[in-house]
């Protein structure tokens, strides 16, 4: 499911992926309050509060790789705001960063370090 809410009730590790292919698992927990990724702060933006005003939910431009077509390096490279020369040229490898966590991206620790440099300027 795209629907991040739904899944705090029904179990306790998540795997998010992306274009086929997984980017990022850890506790709930973690990947809700520090995520790594930055598609995974993408959809916690595009996640509706019932505190929070309309603007404050956030789509992510542009549009999926084509699944028979799939481009070099990072598959959510075109639409990331991160996105330097290496995610374009070398897939992440899904690597272990802490106990239960797994995460596919080259730039994961400045993400983990403070999400907030992840910008979506598409208002729903």
């Amino acid at each position: 499911t795209h629907d991040l809410s739904i899944i705090t009730e029904m179990a306790d590790r998540i795997a998010i992926m992306y274009a086929g292919k997984l980017v990022e698992e850890g506790p709930i927990d973690d990947i809700f309050h520090r995520p790594t990724h930055p598609y995974t702060v993408g959809l916690l933006h595009a996640v509706p509060s019932v505190i929070a005003d309309r603007e404050a939910v956030r789509s992510i431009p542009g549009t999926p790789p084509d699944g028979f077509n799939l481009p070099p390096g990072c598959r959510f490279a075109s639409r990331c705001p991160l996105a330097v020369p290496e995610c374009t040229a070398v897939d992440p490898r899904l690597m272990e960063i802490g106990p239960d966590r797994r995460v596919a991206c080259h730039r994961w620790k400045e993400v983990q370090d403070d999400h907030s440099i992840v910008s979506f300027d598409s208002a729903v």
